[in-house]
């Protein structure tokens, strides 16, 4: 019986360990670079799955064998700053001394979800925003329509990326200037707006990194998946479906560093950068360009947020960061609209 106990003890800290490097692994794969290890930068995918298997065996050992419950807690101590970027659970700031702005960004899908339903839900969900800075994704509409449609926001620009492609700017600031971050890319763009609040500027960064390209085809393999996940299925589907992710992900790498570069060179006091950058939060992409920024969901916002929200994929891939400039007060993805394949992503911050 001793002995049993012994190999059952051994086996579960084997298990214990082998899970938590497992965990630390997905935690600082952001730093490495999916173009010299597509596959490994992949990790941050299977983030939430480790992070709930390290935390089964805090019951496991608390009822099994309590001096061993502190293994679990260190790996989860070491993998910290990854969970409260994952799922951070931040209650709103109230009070605010200086001037409080919102921002808005909102991937609409083309405005299907307003084709299909007479009653506009997203045009409606944004001239109800009462957001003071707009970023859309895949909006195709040019400024006369904007202008017409949003009469509430007296600056608009429409940024030309692509094959058709479009996104939109909705201010009610002037907007000074607009610069594409040159990349690589046939449908996706990232802009540098420049917006002259009151005797400041304030420095938007709309961005649409590449997509992950996943087809019908691939969603019904993903869907699949999930309804028989059997060893052979998984094996062959599994590894054809993370390779497509990870040739994403080689393309998304150098776009990232570009639009980290060019916010490096901007030296205004107040700076937003936000988008559609079709990668979670335990990435490269939101690693490279949130350095040196406070990514506003982290800060003030509140479980996981999954932005995206179709075919029982579920992952935040829209994100937002602001300089030093800004305090933020309150962080959300509002699920209350469901007319796109993304939800939307606003926060509200002060200026000091």
């Amino acid at each position: 019986m001793n002995i049993l106990g012994h190999t059952v003890k051994g086996v579960l800290l084997l298990g214990n360990v082998g899970v938590g490097i497992g965990f630390l692994c997905c935690a600082y794969s952001p730093s490495m670079s999916p173009v010299a290890h597509p596959i490994l930068s992949c990790a941050g995918l299977f983030f939430p799955f480790l992070l709930l298997s390290v935390l089964v065996f805090i019951p496991i050992w608390f009822f099994y064998c309590r001096k061993y419950v502190w293994v679990p807690l260190i790996f989860l101590v070491a993998g910290g700053g990854a969970i409260l970027t994952y799922t951070p659970f931040r209650s709103a700031e109230e009070t605010a001394e200086g001037e409080v702005l919102k921002f808005l960004t909102y991937n609409v899908m083309g405005m299907q979800g307003d084709t299909e339903d007479e009653s506009h839900p997203i045009q409606t969900y944004i001239q109800q925003s009462d957001a003071d800075v707009v970023c859309l994704q895949e909006f195709h509409w040019d400024n006369e329509k904007i202008k017409k449609e949003f009469p509430m926001y007296p600056y608009v620009r429409s940024l030309e990326v692509g094959n058709g492609n479009k996104m939109g700017c909705l201010s009610r600031f002037p907007i000074l200037s607009v610069e594409p971050v040159v990349y690589k890319s046939v449908t996706n763009g990232s802009f540098i707006l420049r917006l002259k609040m009151e005797s400041d500027t304030l420095v938007v960064v709309c961005n649409h990194l590449e997509s992950n390209k996943l087809d019908a085809h691939d969603k019904e393999v993903y869907e699949g998946l999930l309804k028989s996940p059997e060893e052979q299925n998984v094996k062959a589907d599994g590894k054809y479906l993370l390779r497509k992710l990870a040739d994403a992900a080689v393309i998304r790498a150098p776009q990232a560093d570009s639009v980290a570069q060019a916010i490096s060179r901007q030296s205004s006091k107040y700076l937003m950068v936000c988008g559609d950058f079709n990668d979670s939060p335990i990435s490269y992409a939101h690693h490279t360009i949130g350095r040196g920024l406070t990514d506003a969901y982290r800060e003030a916002g509140w479980g996981p947020g999954f932005s995206y929200n179709r075919n029982f994929l579920y992952f935040r891939i829209d994100h937002m960061f602001v300089n030093k400039g800004f305090r933020v007060l309150k962080c959300r993805v509002d699920n209350s609209i469901s007319a796109s394949d993304h939800y939307p992503l606003w926060c509200l911050v002060e200026k000091l």
